[in-house]
């Protein structure tokens, strides 16, 4: 009986082991492919060459060029919103030091300064757009427009995607609003679930299809205005078409299949490029 007992028992342990060995693996192998999904968003919104305007979303035209020679002369690469979405699908590592670069709410000077620089230093960027913004911009006369105030045309949006450069984001299309009730896209007090689910798609689809119609390509990214979300928007987001969600929480971002969350770091004016991948490899 104590022989049978003491088998029994044996057996069981190297039962455990075994299974603990397989799990083991397996978490090793899902922390691995964590870590080969691994990249750091970075988040700009204006550029200007006056520098007393420079600020939390604001930097100069130098500071730009400044973040665009590290990154080129410091082997990282920058990825694109469709990129991420193929080397997901297709199970494909990141290439090392993995980027993606973001320019917020479609101001004009992203053509005038943004562009050059990315073409020099070959890099990618996207820009997230808003339509009533960019509907704006479209039917102002020329003689009327400065270019530190002004944001994109729908020609200029077709030029940058156009460039293969850029890619171009959704940033809702009449949802970059801070009011009382609710801030951005976020569901607004009293608003049935429904409610918000149909209001969501409409203004997020209303630029899916706008974009698409101008450049012949359908946005798979979206960020959130303010970065203030809902708890289930990206699931109705997600049904026009959005594939890639940008945050604007300060930590690194590990990558899966499916719905994919990308969080940024806010450059703002003295905050290098440099000085933002020291904090993200320090929160790593």
């Amino acid at each position: 009986m104590k022989k049978s007992l003491i088998s029994a028992i044996a057996a069981g342990i190297i039962s455990i082991a075994a299974m603990l060995t397989i799990l083991g693996a397996a978490t090793s192998a899902a922390d691995e492919e964590m870590t080969s999904r691994r990249l750091m968003g970075i988040m700009y919104h204006q550029v200007l060459k006056d520098e007393s305007r420079s600020g939390r979303y604001a930097v100069t035209p130098s500071e730009l060029e400044e973040d665009f020679r590290y990154f080129s002369a410091n082997g990282f690469t920058s990825l694109l919103p469709s990129e991420i979405v193929r080397l997901c699908e297709n199970g494909e590592p990141f290439p090392d030091k993995s980027v993606v670069i973001t320019f917020d709410d479609g101001h004009e000077t992203v053509l005038s300064y943004v562009l050059p620089l990315l073409q020099k230093y070959n890099l990618k960027a996207v820009v997230n757009i808003v339509g009533e913004y960019t509907d704006t911009a479209s039917n102002t006369p020329e003689n009327e427009k400065n270019l530190s105030f002004a944001y994109l045309t729908w020609e200029e949006v077709k030029e940058l995607s156009d460039s293969g450069y850029v890619e171009i984001g959704n940033h809702t299309y009449s949802m970059h609003f801070a009011k009382a009730g609710g801030m951005g896209c976020q569901r607004l007090t009293n608003e049935s679930e429904e409610d918000y689910r149909r209001r969501l798609i409409k203004d997020v689809g209303e630029l899916q299809s706008a974009v698409f119609r101008v450049t012949g390509k359908m946005p798979v990214s979206f960020a959130y205005p303010f970065g203030a979300i809902t708890d289930g928007s990206s699931s109705y987001i997600a049904e026009t078409g959005v594939k890639i969600f940008f945050s604007c929480c300060e930590l690194p971002s590990f990558l899966s299949c499916g719905k994919t969350v990308i969080n940024r770091y806010n450059r703002e004016h003295l905050r290098s490029a440099e000085q933002i991948y020291a904090e993200y490899l320090e929160a790593l």
